[in-house]
């Protein structure tokens, strides 16, 4: 029987711990990204823009629309008559998305999305990077120094009030023999929990591909409607892979094709998944956990929001075991990411003295990554 990751368990993140990234993400990044979407509101969309912006350090957490967000407005409710800064981090930057979303006029049947233009930009400034260094798209580089690039590509993330440099990411944990005996063991499928769009989402795609290529059943997931600024939704792979497949460089024109072939024969398959959606974690929701993965024998997650997911949005001592998340999350799981977040587990003691080596803020500028495995057979 799976056993309990921790007793008691740990608080979860929160902006009301001064210092914090939540409470930083509240009394800036929000703020910035409000700021952001002006230049693409008209004057109903700009006025609410400017009350929500109002709302963050002053009001109160308001009800949600019935329906309008899947389950989301059941795990808001709880919250409402609450400051903002009284809710646990995750559950208050669904909201604070979910808002904005109902600003530019977001219904189940008129999708709009406020971060379009953005991931569009990105986008286009990925596939023109690769089309400019062939190597990265041949199809015979060795997919451990693709899982690296899949890595420090994920540095990118417009949500951020500043980049890091992905030429300068440095590894704290690095499982990259445990992730190849993993594909080596050719599991029937596995499931992958994309993040951002632009440079992230190529790496991501360039990655599937060599799972396909070696005869295995991809599923692929994405978020159910738009949020966090960069994260995919299912029109913008769509939009993506058909880039992809028209663009005249050959090897980026082949990566589209291949991608829309396994596709079209169902090796590949593409899900706009509800839990993505929702202020979950993996290793404490099994139900959940079956109706995403169902039958997956691995599952990749991709990205620090991604890892918040799996592990849980809380307090973990870094050095807290990974033997009972890969036990209550039934099956192995790899995390690809680089740190922008203060949620991080498993490491060892001699990794954990290191980091007291780094600069302050090395949980969450993205500088450092990990390739990191959670299974029975890895810990």
């Amino acid at each position: 029987m799976p056993t309990d990751i921790i007793h008691p368990m740990p608080a979860k993140l929160s902006p009301e711990e001064p210092g914090s990234f939540a409470a930083f993400t509240l009394a800036q990044r929000m703020p910035a990204i409000l700021d952001g979407l002006q230049a693409h509101a008209d004057a109903s969309t700009r006025q609410a823009l400017h009350q929500l912006a109002a709302e963050i350090p002053q009001g109160c957490i308001t009800p949600l629309p019935a329906a309008m967000f899947g389950e989301l407005g059941q795990f808001i409710a709880p919250h409402c008559g609450l400051r903002w800064h009284e809710v646990p981090f995750l559950d208050v930057e669904l909201y604070f998305y979910a808002r904005i979303l109902l600003a530019f006029g977001y219904t189940p049947a008129i999708a709009a999305d406020p971060f379009a233009a953005v991931k569009f930009r990105a986008t286009q400034q990925a596939i023109e990077l690769l089309a400019g260094t062939p190597g990265y798209s041949d199809p015979a580089r060795s997919l451990t120094a693709i899982i690296r690039w899949a890595v420090t590509s994920n540095s990118a993330d417009l949500s951020q009030l500043t980049a890091a440099d992905q030429n300068q990411i440095s590894l704290l944990v690095d499982d990259s023999q445990a992730v190849a005996d993993l594909l080596h063991a050719a599991p029937r499928r596995i499931d992958f929990v994309l993040d951002n769009a632009g440079l992230d989402a190529l790496a991501d795609l360039l990655l599937i591909r060599a799972l396909c290529r070696k005869g295995l059943r991809v599923a692929a997931h994405v978020r159910p409607y738009p949020m966090f600024v960069s994260d995919l939704t299912l029109p913008d792979l769509e939009h993506l892979l058909a880039t992809l497949a028209g663009n005249p460089v050959a090897s980026i024109q082949q990566l589209g094709e291949e991608l829309i072939a396994a596709i079209q024969s169902g090796q590949l398959t593409i899900h706009a998944s509800p839990a993505l959606g929702l202020p979950i974690c993996f290793c404490e929701d099994r139900a959940r956990t079956a109706a995403t993965f169902g039958d997956a024998d691995l599952v990749i997650f991709k990205g620090d929001l991604n890892y918040r997911y799996f592990a849980g949005d809380r307090h973990w001592p870094h050095t807290t075991p990974r033997q009972p998340f890969a036990e209550r999350f039934g099956r192995p799981a790899i995390a690809l990411r680089t740190l922008k977040s203060e949620v991080l587990v498993g490491l060892s003691v001699e990794a954990q003295a290191q980091t007291g080596q780094l600069e302050p803020a090395w949980l969450t500028n993205g500088c450092h990554g990990i390739i990191q495995v959670f299974s029975g057979n890895c810990l």
